[in-house]
């Protein structure tokens, strides 16, 4: 991780703790971790985190398997009530 610089820490802090606090960030005793760093937001005061995954990515093992056609898993539904949900809360963080 690019260190923090001093002026902004106790505002990275705080954006650190909002999201364990939602949920977002969760405790892990995994082997590897993600690179952040932080940008300002458009509005020009407000900060945003950012993780570059590129390095997890190169770990990772690829599920190879062929998708299903989207016939056979729209017949698997028929007769059943489909929900859905999207996350634009952390999405548009």
């Amino acid at each position: 991780s690019i260190p923090i610089p001093p002026a902004i820490h106790q505002q990275v802090i705080a954006i650190i703790k909002e999201k364990i606090a939602a949920g977002v960030y969760k405790p892990s005793s995994a082997a590897y971790r993600s690179r952040w760093f932080c940008i300002i937001k458009k509005d020009g005061k407000s900060l945003r985190i950012v993780h570059n995954l590129q390095p997890l990515n190169g770990i990772s093992i690829c599920d190879a398997s062929v998708p299903p056609f989207i016939e056979h898993l729209a017949e698997s539904f028929a007769g059943y009530a489909v929900y859905g949900m999207l996350d634009l809360f952390v999405g548009y963080d």
